[in-house]
């Protein structure tokens, strides 16, 4: 071969070597993947499933696919969570359907107060099963959502001052903070619910603003203080719980690697076993100081439930469901549906 035909061989051989080269770094660059995640509020007990995932796809992937964990509102108010996803700002988030009920309002459904949810694991069965139910599913899709996973709260209990309400007749004239349905079950035995946000609870009920707080048992109370000031608790009364979601933008999941969402799916039991841990941990290190102070524990039995379910949470319920069937939803096949599953997985204490 003449030198100069040599010369350009070689040329076009390292042209094309380097393109090669090019092409391969380009298509790793194509394949490393970040989700951004919208949190409301700091690291804590309840987002240690989502720190589960955070590390699991990081190390799975090779850091090929990155979830990273936005607290404290960094990307958006916690009430417009939805819109993020929908507007593809971010691809996952912290939802908490009563910040914005005309949302999605079918989802408030699992905001229902006294509604048999004795513990997160309960809580989370139900999740999975709302997550399968078509309407439900077809509220999130109008927001580009999905439901990836459940983020069950401890129910709600009370903690407070003054005479302990141990009968349905002393929550008469009894001022407690409760929200939403809670409140409005509250107020149907005669109690005055009112709203005061967390941060100031410790100092309104120091000055006698009300008597009572519902907050997520245990953990609630403690980080709050509230044992300090308080003479007993509730155990059962189970007043309610705040629906969470961590709801994923249904387009970025489509465009995810089959084995990135396989990942996702496969893991959910160690996303809600870090959750659980993570509560018994907070009880363990809660209930002991609650009852070295002496606080005296209100047992709600079954059938004590059962009266607070006919008293105070019927009407709650009929009032939810006549609200949301006259503007045309299916509210009684919805709350029909969430009710029972909750039933069916309290006898099985979500085993």
């Amino acid at each position: 071969m003449p030198f100069g035909t040599m010369n350009k061989a070689l040329a076009w051989g390292a042209f094309a070597a380097a393109g090669m080269v090019l092409a391969a770094a380009a298509a790793e660059a194509q394949e490393k993947i970040t989700w951004r995640m919208a949190i409301y509020g700091p690291s804590r007990a309840v987002t240690r499933g989502y720190e589960f995932y955070a590390k699991l796809v990081e190390e799975k992937t090779g850091g090929k696919f990155t979830i990273r964990l936005h607290y404290n509102e960094q990307l958006s108010d916690a009430k417009d969570h939805l819109d993020g996803i929908l507007a593809e700002s971010f691809q996952a988030a912290f939802t908490a359907y009563n910040y914005a009920p005309g949302k999605t309002p079918l989802m408030t459904a699992l905001d229902m107060p006294f509604l048999p949810l004795p513990s997160p694991r309960v809580i989370a069965k139900v999740m999975e099963d709302a997550y399968t139910f078509q309407p439900l599913i077809d509220e999130l899709k109008r927001w580009n959502g999905k439901a990836l996973v459940g983020v069950p709260l401890p129910p709600y209990e009370l903690m407070g001052v003054g005479k302990p309400p141990r009968t349905l007749d002393d929550y008469k004239g009894l001022r407690v903070r409760a929200l939403g349905g809670s409140g409005d079950a509250m107020r149907q035995l005669g109690a005055i619910p009112t709203s005061v946000p967390a941060p100031e609870v410790y100092g309104a009920l120091e000055r006698g603003v009300f008597h009572a707080v519902a907050f997520p048992f245990s953990y609630g109370f403690g980080v709050y203080k509230l044992h300090e000031l308080s003479k007993w608790y509730t155990q059962g009364i189970i007043i309610g719980t705040v629906h969470n979601t961590m709801v994923v933008s249904d387009k970025a999941f489509n465009k995810l690697p089959a084995e990135y969402q396989q990942l996702l799916v496969d893991n959910k039991a160690g996303y809600y076993k870090a959750m659980f841990d993570a509560y018994e941990a907070e009880d363990k290190k809660w209930i002991p100081i609650y009852e070295a102070k002496g606080l005296e524990k209100i047992v709600i039995s079954p059938a004590q439930l059962k009266e607070f379910q006919e008293k105070a949470a019927k009407p709650v319920w009929d009032a939810w469901v006549a609200e949301f069937e006259a503007k045309g939803l299916p509210a009684r096949k919805t709350f029909e549906f969430i009710q029972e599953s909750a039933e069916r997985h309290a006898k099985g204490k979500g085993d």
